[in-house]
């Protein structure tokens, strides 16, 4: 996609690194927020599941980490349209942004439709784990009922992404908020049985979730219609069939992004399957400290997420100097914050683990884990915020690249063979797998900082070289 070569001067006033601070927290708190609230959501499924039973806490473990990295990635391909949209914005041509909106709509359908039917067919899965029989069936309940929404939740990312992309962050905010009460209220109905349905512990938590994405996409589609600044971009304008250069265009992005974040999510959840052998009370341990480590992670991913709109814009109003800037700006935010939670989760360990359970042995467990947990907090916030900055400059490809190679060439086999065999040390249960976390955050924050570095650079001395060519341009007419 073409993107003309006039410079906006809104994205070249902010030069200070307060000024661009305050300009990317503007973005960041919103998504902050609306991260926060469906973590909460998450927190609410582990700690009614675990309060339930320790059954029901494993089997909505399981559950979640065989679907939620499929859903990951679904809501990573849909984020193709915020750099296309914050470009097209930052240019001066919103208007264009409706057609890619629509083909993005087709997409969700369709990979929502292969979710759908693959996430029902994972007996074999099962099976191959080795779960206890009382564990199984809450996994396929858990399954069937988080299924139902996944058209649901994949058409929400497309509107959520597009909101972002033309530089509204609040509507997914207030959005998300109002869901956290009734995922509770439908948790609190579904897992225990009250008004006459029956009890469905640990599956209970995927029904609700399922009825949850559902409410997601009916706000979210409420707001675009009704906003007159999403009305700019006419999403609904008219109605288009799939069109394979516009789908296009969205995949050779978004598969990328798609990819790079189900491997991330997957790596966690290969780990949770494959201490799943250990035992309910180390799944849950490890289940714990997994949803607060979420939690945490919630600040540097709002704040790359807003860097993917102030680099998108910058770009499209071809300021390349205002896009690195703003970028270096929000990987320094993040890791001051992320300064501040490896203080918190290390000085209230015990308390953070004793709003999830009271079960003892799940405690032990999960005190142990979030020592290690706290310890990658760092490396995680500039790994994830160069992330979100190389999306604003629709870098994708290389990033998936490095990404396959922190976490699944060095992160699961190291993992498991701390873990699970004496070949270096003495089997070391699940903290050998958090170990070898903070090894591959690590190598995949260097390398991620690196071409962020590297591609940002390469930005800027692309328009000074086209700046010239102008001028030059400009004095040979002149003469």
């Amino acid at each position: 996609m073409t993107i003309p070569s006039h410079t906006s001067i809104s994205h070249r006033a902010p030069r200070s690194r307060k000024a661009e601070a305050v300009s990317i927290a503007r973005l960041a708190l919103p998504i902050v927020l609306s991260q926060l609230s469906v973590a909460a959501a998450g927190f609410i499924d582990t700690m009614m599941a675990g309060h339930y039973s320790s059954n029901a806490l494993a089997g909505a473990a399981v559950g979640s980490s065989l679907c939620f990295p499929f859903i990951i990635a679904m809501s990573g391909l849909m984020m193709a349209v915020t750099p296309i949209t914050a470009q097209l914005t930052g240019g001066g041509r919103k208007g264009e942004s409706g057609s890619v909106v629509r083909q993005a709509l087709w997409l969700a359908l369709l990979f929502s439709a292969l979710l759908f039917v693959g996430i029902r067919h994972m007996d074999p899965v099962l099976a191959w784990m080795g779960l206890t029989d009382e564990v199984v069936p809450i996994v396929k309940g858990y399954l069937e009922g988080i299924s139902f929404g996944f058209p649901a939740i994949a058409c929400y990312f497309v509107l959520k992404s597009y909101a972002e992309g033309i530089g509204r962050t609040k509507p997914q905010m207030v959005i998300s908020l109002l869901t956290v009460p009734f995922n509770y209220v439908a948790n609190d109905i579904l897992i225990y049985g009250k008004f006459g349905m029956p009890a469905l512990g640990g599956a209970g938590c995927g029904w609700a979730s399922g009825l949850t994405f559902w409410l997601f996409f009916l706000l979210m589609l409420l707001y675009t219609t009704l906003s007159s600044t999403c009305r700019e971009g006419a999403p609904f304008a008219e109605f288009s069939l799939p069109s394979v250069p516009g789908m296009g265009e969205l995949l050779r992005l978004g598969l990328p992004i798609g990819g790079t974040i189900f491997m991330e999510c997957s790596i966690f959840a290969c780990i949770t399957l494959f201490l799943g052998v250990l035992g309910p009370v180390v799944v849950g341990g490890h289940q714990i400290t997994l949803n607060y480590s979420g939690l945490v992670f919630s600040i540097p991913l709002s704040i790359g997420m807003a860097l993917t709109i102030r680099a998108g814009h910058a770009i499209g109003a071809g300021d390349p100097e205002g896009a690195r800037f703003a970028c270096f700006t929000g990987c320094l935010m993040a890791m001051v914050a992320s300064l501040v939670t490896v203080s918190m989760t290390l000085f209230f360990a015990d308390g953070i683990v004793a709003i999830y359970t009271r079960d003892p042995d799940v405690m032990a467990v999960a005190v142990d884990l979030l020592f290690f947990a706290a310890l990658y907090q760092v490396s995680d916030s500039i790994m994830i915020t160069s992330q979100g900055a190389l999306r604003g400059y629709k870098d994708a490809k290389v990033t998936f690249f490095l990404t396959f190679t922190a976490y699944w060439v060095i992160t699961l086999p190291l993992g498991y063979t701390l873990s699970m065999t004496d070949v270096l040390v003495p089997a070391m249960g699940a903290r050998g797998f958090w170990i070898s976390l903070m090894a591959g955050l690590t190598v995949s924050g260097l390398f991620l900082g690196l071409r962020l570095i590297l591609v940002s650079g390469r930005a800027v001395a692309d328009g000074k070289e086209r700046e010239a060519s102008e001028d030059s341009d400009e004095r040979r007419w002149a003469a």
